[in-house]
């Protein structure tokens, strides 16, 4: 292996979360490009935003459950659905597919692969949902390619986490990242940004799976097929 094989070895597996001694090969993308979001980096956002308290959400991509459970705490009701079934929510559904929204406000740490972010950007905004946000790396906007995107769907805040989340577990994550929101409403030109602090959290063992396991059948009481726009029947309240 030569010198600047070994640099861009360190380098892949730096920013995956992994370690620069990993040797070549050893550090791969998560199948299904899953990494598994810490609770912490949810509640920085609610805690940031408490207006999101007791919202209805959806979850296009809600993975083990895990941040669902971090922000049914914070008593909303949540929607969660994912293209591949990991025992929380709706498996086998795909965001992309979908074409009207099952919460007007949604929140979620989408798969990276692809450029997939752009086209859930794309996807939420065709949907007129209220509220959209996306957990990206801190210089998604760092492309030219992406400029045009961003002059037709502006986000209305960025806001830059002060720690790196440890996706995997590995000790050594060096992943600047970034909670971007888009306001249905907002027209300025301009993005608004703040920096968010890791909360301290004493209760981890309310959200996180069991050592070794996944969340298994996981459910909560939303329907999946519920519409947000069905009429109420007569005399509903």
């Amino acid at each position: 292996m030569t010198a600047l094989a070994k640099v861009q070895t360190g380098l892949g597996a730096m920013m995956s979360g992994g370690r620069r001694e990993v040797a070549e090969g050893d550090r791969t993308r998560q199948a299904d490009d899953f990494y598994p979001t810490p609770p912490e980096v949810f509640e920085a956002l609610f805690r940031r935003f408490p207006h999101l308290a007791g919202k209805r959400i959806w979850d296009m991509s809600c993975g083990d459950g895990v941040p669902a459970r971090v922000m049914e705490a914070h008593g909303c009701k949540v929607i969660g659905t994912d293209l591949i079934d990991r025992g929380y929510g709706a498996g086998g559904v795909d965001f992309l597919s979908v074409m009207r929204p099952k919460a007007s406000v949604l929140i979620t740490n989408p798969p990276y692969d692809k450029d997939l972010p752009a086209c859930f950007i794309e996807h939420a905004m065709r949907m007129q949902v209220e509220e959209l946000w996306l957990l990206l790396k801190s210089t998604y906007w760092h492309a030219a390619s992406r400029q045009g995107l961003y002059r037709r769907h502006r986000p209305k805040w960025k806001c830059e986490l002060l720690w790196r989340p440890d996706f995997l577990g590995l000790d050594r994550p060096t992943m600047e990242c970034a909670w971007f929101g888009w306001h249905r409403d907002w027209s300025r030109d301009e993005t608004l940004h703040d920096l968010l602090p890791k909360p301290q959290m004493d209760n981890l063992d309310l959200f996180q799976p069991a050592p070794g396991a996944r969340v298994i059948n996981y459910q909560n009481d939303n329907p999946i097929d519920a519409d947000l726009f069905d009429t109420p029947a007569a005399g509903a309240v």
